[in-house]
């Protein structure tokens, strides 16, 4: 009786755990520094969070971004990037140099713990709409095209 009351228990903790943000929830604020060590955060006025976990995700976002130019970008768009992945000393003295070339800021999670609800998907870009911090569509991008079309 005691192991199945400690299965039940490890299969109902697991699942909260595993929960990630789907439409009509509504997110917690987050606040972060972007690759210039300034504030970078989702606040009530921000409509769209591009959203990227892995290397191809956010490659797609930064081809995306670079191709609609400065100008063209949304002006309540946050790009957030979970780099907690990432080994700290790659981050610290490749990854992030890199980024500050970048036309565009990126809010970096470096411990993963305030993106760990944003949903995502393997290889691809996350576009997550957002109303007063109400999700309103979350939709994923596998192409630079399709995210660009969608922003």
């Amino acid at each position: 009786m005691k192991r199945i009351i400690f299965a039940i228990c490890c299969l109902c903790s697991s699942s909260v755990f595993a929960a990630t943000y789907t439409d009509g929830n509504t997110i917690a604020a987050v606040h972060l520094q972007n690759q210039f060590e300034q504030p970078a955060n989702v606040t009530a006025q921000t409509k769209v969070i591009l959203f990227s976990r892995s290397m191809k995700g956010g490659d797609i976002i930064k081809d995306a971004l670079e191709k609609l130019g400065k100008d063209n970008q949304p002006a309540d768009l946050v790009y957030v990037a979970d780099i907690s992945a990432m080994p700290s000393l790659i981050s610290k003295f490749v990854a992030i140099p890199q980024m500050k070339d970048l036309p565009f800021a990126i809010a970096l999670d470096t411990e993963g713990k305030q993106t760990a609800d944003f949903p995502a998907k393997d290889d691809q870009a996350t576009l997550i709409r957002l109303d007063n911090f109400n999700i309103t569509a979350i939709e994923y991008f596998d192409s630079v095209a399709s995210l660009t079309k969608a922003l």
